[in-house]
């Protein structure tokens, strides 16, 4: 595996599993004309109300079976893979207040005397003559509180892939990365393979499909130079990504960048550097291949995020960590925001190794707010992607533009997660069916909150929340003013938005560091729109940190508005006097969704 900087996040990071996503646009790809049905088999100890997923080495989803007993033989049959090579079982909670989370890996056999010392043990399956591969007994092992862990094998299994460049560093036998979701900072235990190549870059390695003769990437194995990325999508918060680019196993979802034992589609800090992924600006989309062969199709993304935004007036909805009373993040108004606002996206995929996607599906792998069987997926939404609004049960709007997903759902003690697991299934114009699985990676539980502002950067204002009045329908319709002079900078106290903590971490909110935080004018004619001039990162906190309630960290934004905003090409807005709405979204410098705090503004 690879120590090079460059990674895929664990969204499919799914998550996922991201503030301008890219269109899918085609992958160019050859179509694969050879191929075997495996059959993997094992018994499963005390793995009751887990799913094992059968997960390709470039993360594609081959099969999965669901655990009823406490000690259960299970069958994963693929689908038709020119390699079985790099494959790996994950494990996946299927009830309880965890269910649809991801659980852990399965290893399939260790280095040295015993599974319990050992400091290298194996996930990946190596490439097997025979179609049948039977893995012996797994014993779950749980960590902590049980949301976690892992299964061993009660020997190493003939079928493991024990090279060094398929080993995963371990602790007594535990991959490192179980018990943080991959969190924990580590360094890949080897070097391994190359990162993302494109078109016109050397070869490497060099003869592959995707060589010319001149020593150069020329594109998929077709032979087509890569298609380079659509215009990007608004409200997503995920770098631009590149359908159908050249990438090694180690760097898709099903690779395992860091050497954990945590594949990038689940881990949140996939190449182990002590920054979190949602907050690591190196981070590429998430990529999958549709085959393990060396003659591979080009690469797919397969993202999910989740969005997030209090944009009703008077800070109607707004809740942090740091608020008080209605205004305060607690899991019952986090619930009822989450219900009301929430809004899951995920990105389509149009091709997959040359053939047009002509159906797609979605499910959750027994995600409680979810469909567990697929159902299939209109067109997209006009923004371009598929954005699901969880507690109204519909995909693209709650009115006639929109259709049925699920089931609308109200939250209540269970929240969503960044480790809650999707899969999506499309059926291509050559009569083949692909499966992927992925994870949001994180997600925003609450809201930037503006606290005071100043229009000289010494003299502040405070910004009363209780000042705000409610109309007959619930909704704040008026709220302190914040006023600024034309030729002004506004300055801006805010307390950072915040995601829970995950099993395994200390405390119950973490502050989002390292997020980008840009002013949106959505309102008028035309429509000033989003003022990247604007623009924040946030250097002082770089990355989730846990909250301090007794000393909130507060960070300043300074705006100038009217100079930046306003009265600039192309469309030379001019600011009327007069209070003007405005979005501020936070987005992550990494793969992720967005959450957005709606604030007035006055020019006087």
């Amino acid at each position: 595996m690879n120590t090079r900087s460059r990674k895929f996040n664990s969204v499919l990071a799914v998550t996922a599993i991201t503030a301008t996503m890219a269109i899918a646009s085609p992958v160019a790809a050859g179509v694969q004309a050879f191929g075997k049905t495996y059959t993997v088999s094992a018994t499963v100890k005390g793995g009751k109300n887990l799913t094992v997923l059968l997960i390709s080495g470039s993360g594609r989803l081959l099969a999965s079976k669901k655990v009823t007993g406490t000690n259960q033989k299970i069958s994963l049959k693929s689908p038709a893979t020119a390699s079985i090579g790099g494959t790996s079982l994950q494990l996946v909670n299927s009830a309880g207040a965890s269910k649809g989370a991801y659980f852990g890996p399965v290893t399939i056999g260790h280095k040295g005397k015993s599974s319990t010392s050992a400091s290298r043990v194996y996930t990946q399956l190596k490439q097997s003559i025979s179609t049948s591969v039977k893995l012996g007994t797994l014993t779950i092992k749980k960590v902590g509180a049980g949301k976690q862990g892992y299964a061993v094998a009660s020997a190493t299994s003939s079928s493991a892939d024990t090279s060094v460049g398929a080993q995963v560093s371990a602790s007594k036998g535990r991959p490192t990365g179980v018990g943080t979701f991959g969190k924990t900072s580590g360094v890949a235990i080897k070097s391994y393979g190359v990162s993302a190549t494109a078109a016109g870059d050397p070869c490497s390695p060099a003869n592959t499909p995707t060589c010319g003769p001149e020593g150069k990437e020329i594109g998929p194995p077709n032979g087509n130079p890569v298609n380079p990325p659509n215009a990007g999508q608004p409200n997503a918060g995920q770098p631009n990504a590149q359908q159908g680019s050249v990438v090694t196993k180690d760097d898709t979802l099903g690779g395992d960048k860091d050497d954990d034992g945590i594949p990038n589609a689940f881990d949140v800090n996939d190449d182990g550097d002590a920054v979190l992924d949602s907050a690591d600006t190196s981070t590429p989309a998430p990529k999958a291949a549709a085959d393990n062969g060396t003659t591979t199709c080009g690469a797919v993304d397969f993202k999910i995020f989740t969005n997030y935004k209090a944009t009703q007036g008077g800070y109607a909805g707004t809740i942090n960590a740091y608020g008080t009373g209605a205004f305060q993040a607690n899991k019952a108004n986090i619930a009822s925001t989450i219900t009301k606002t929430m809004s899951m996206v995920f990105s389509p995929i149009t091709q997959v190794c040359g053939s047009a996607v002509t159906r797609s599906f979605l499910k959750g792998v027994d995600v409680s707010y979810a469909p567990t069987d697929y159902v299939e997926l209109g067109k997209p939404c006009g923004t371009g992607d598929y954005q699901w609004i969880i507690g109204a049960g519909k995909m693209c709007g709650t009115d006639t533009t929109g259709f049925s997903f699920g089931s609308a759902y109200t939250f209540g003690e269970t929240l969503p997660t960044g480790q809650d697991t999707f899969s999506m299934k499309v059926e291509t114009a050559d009569g083949k069916s692909y499966e992927f699985t992925s994870s949001p990676g994180f997600v925003f539980v609450t809201h930037p909150m503006f606290i005071a502002y100043s229009n000289d950067g010494a003299n502040y204002t405070n910004i009363d929340y209780t000042k705000s009045t409610i109309g007959p329908d619930g909704a704040r319709i008026t709220e302190p003013t914040i006023s600024v002079a034309q030729a002004q900078t506004l300055y801006l106290k805010v307390y950072r938005p915040q995601r829970l903590a995950m099993d395994g971490e200390a405390g119950e909110f973490y502050d989002l560091g390292g997020f980008k935080f840009t002013p949106d004018i959505p309102n008028g004619t035309p429509s000033v729109g989003k003022c990247d001039a604007l623009t924040s990162t946030d250097t002082t906190m770089t990355s989730d940190t846990p909250i301090n309630t007794a000393n909130p960290s507060v960070m300043i934004l300074q705006w100038a508005i009217g100079a930046k905003c306003y009265g600039v090409p192309p469309k030379n807005i001019a600011w009327a006097p007069g209070p003007s709405d405005f979005d501020i979204q936070v987005e992550p410098s990494g793969p992720g969704g967005n959450s957005a705090q709606k604030i007035r503004i006055t020019l006087s």
